[in-house]
C-alpha cells in the first residue's frame, strides 16, 4: 500500500540533516532583527530631536511609539530608553545631547548586541562616577561591547559590577546624610473622554486628614432600600462633596475672567422681584443619591461657575470647620472602621 502523508516541507526551503547550515541561518537572521531594531531606535531619536508633540501630537516618544507599534507601555518606555541611550540627538536650543553608550549605539547598528545585553551595559554607563576620564569610559565600554557579542547578559553584569567596585569602590552616592523629608505629590491629568485620573503619594498626616473626611461620607445613603453604588463610586462621590465644600469657602480664590467681564458695571437689582434662593453646596450630589449626612436630600442647582461668582458676595464659616461640624441626630451612621 502506498503511504499517502507527504513529508513537511521546511518553510525555508533547507536540506535536512544539516545543523551548521540551521545555525547559521538562525544566526544572520537573528542580526538582521537586531540590525533593524537599532534603526528603529535611531528614527525615534531622531523623532525626539523634532519633537514628538509638532510632528505627531504624542506627550512623549514613549506615548507615540505605544500608539505606532501597538506595545505595552512597559515596552514602549523600554524601547524608548534604549533609543535615546545609545543615539546622540538635539535638543530645542540647538545644543547637542551625547549618548550614554556612543560605542554600543555602533555596535547594536550591526546587529551584533542582543537587546538584554544592551540595557546591561547601558546601565553600568550610567553609573560610572563623574571623575572617570573619557578615554577610560571608552576603554571600558569597548571590553563590555566586546563581552556581549559573544557571552550571555548575565556575564555582562558581573564584569560591570567588578568595573564598578575597581572603578568607584566607595560608591557615587551624594546624598545628604540627614535625613530628607518626603513631600507630598499629586497627579492630575484629563484623558481624551473628558474624565480625569488622579494620581498621589501623601505624608501621613495629610493622608490621616483627608481619610478622615472621606469615609464618614462614604458610608452606603441612609433611607435609601439598596444603595447600588461600589465602594469606589461611594469614594468618587464624597470626594465630589469635600471639593464642592471647599469652593465655596472665602479663602478659595476666586476664577479669573475675562478683561471685559472684569470693566463691567454691576447691574440695578430689581427691588419688586426676589433673587432666586442660592444653591447650597451640601444638596445632594449626582447620580439621585442624596447625602447620607444632611436631612433635606434636595437636587443641587446651578452650574460651578454660579457658585464661584457667588463666593464673594457670601462670608461663610471656613470648610474646614463645616466639613468637621457635629452631624445632625437624625442622620445617625454605624461605627464603622475608618477604611476608605
Amino acid at each position: 500500500m502506498t503511504s499517502t502523508n507527504t513529508p513537511k516541507t521546511f518553510p525555508l526551503n533547507l536540506p535536512e540533516g544539516d545543523a551548521d547550515l540551521l545555525l547559521d541561518e538562525l544566526q544572520t537572521r537573528l542580526r538582521e532583527g537586531r540590525r533593524l531594531a537599532a534603526e528603529v531606535g535611531q528614527i525615534l531619536a531622531e523623532i525626539e530631536s523634532r519633537g514628538v508633540r509638532g510632528l505627531f501630537g504624542h506627550n512623549s516618544i514613549a506615548v507615540f511609539y505605544e500608539h505606532v507599534a501597538r506595545v505595552p507601555r512597559a515596552e514602549a518606555q523600554k524601547v524608548t530608553r534604549r533609543a535615546l541611550a545609545l543615539n546622540s540627538r538635539r535638543a530645542r536650543d540647538g545644543t547637542s545631547t551625547q549618548p550614554v553608550a556612543p560605542l554600543t549605539g555602533v555596535a547594536a547598528a550591526t546587529g551584533a548586541l542582543a537587546e538584554a545585553g544592551i540595557d546591561r551595559i547601558v546601565t553600568v554607563m550610567r553609573k560610572l562616577p563623574e571623575h572617570v576620564a573619557a578615554n577610560v569610559r571608552l576603554d571600558e565600554e569597548k571590553n563590555l561591547v566586546d563581552l556581549a557579542s559573544v557571552a550571555r547578559p548575565r556575564d555582562v553584569t558581573m564584569a560591570g559590577t567588578d568595573l564598578l567596585a575597581r572603578l568607584d569602590p566607595d560608591g557615587s552616592s551624594t546624598e545628604d546624610p540627614t535625613p530628607k523629608r518626603e513631600r507630598s505629590e499629586f497627579w492630575l491629568r484629563q484623558k481624551r473622554t473628558g474624565r480625569w485620573d488622579m494620581r498621589g503619594n501623601l505624608d501621613p498626616e495629610t493622608g490621616a486628614r483627608l481619610t478622615a473626611l472621606l469615609v464618614p461620607r462614604a458610608y452606603p445613603a441612609s433611607g435609601v432600600e439598596a444603595d447600588s453604588r461600589t465602594p469606589a463610586e461611594r469614594r468618587g462621590d464624597a470626594f465630589t462633596e469635600i471639593v464642592e465644600l471647599a469652593e465655596s469657602g472665602p479663602d478659595i480664590p476666586l476664577p479669573r475672567q475675562a478683561p471685559q467681564q472684569a470693566t463691567e458695571e454691576p447691574r440695578a437689582t430689581d427691588p419688586a422681584k426676589k433673587p432666586a434662593p442660592r444653591p447650597k453646596a451640601t444638596q445632594a450630589r449626582s447620580q439621585g443619591y442624596p447625602s447620607p449626612h444632611r436631612s433635606d436630600g434636595g437636587v443641587r442647582d446651578g452650574s460651578a461657575p454660579e457658585r464661584s461668582q457667588n463666593v464673594a458676595q457670601r462670608r461663610p464659616t471656613r470648610w474646614w470647620a463645616r466639613l468637621s461640624r457635629q452631624r445632625s441626630e437624625n442622620a445617625t451612621q454605624p461605627q464603622k472602621p475608618l477604611t476608605a
